[in-house]
């Protein structure tokens, strides 16, 4: 028997807003370099697992 999936939109859009304010926060919070380094690993490690 198929589990009926439910979505709340509102709970939805609140971890939506956490997650940019988090991650807004923390580009102002460290370094171009820093960021940018630990960025460009993650995608590098995706490509290579393509």
């Amino acid at each position: 028997m198929a589990e009926k999936i439910v979505f709340d939109r509102a709970k939805n859009r609140e971890e939506r807003l956490w997650f940019v304010r988090y991650w807004a926060n923390y580009i102002r919070t460290h370094s171009d370099k820093e960021w940018s380094e630990q960025q460009a690993s993650l995608i590098n490690s995706q490509l290579q697992n393509s």
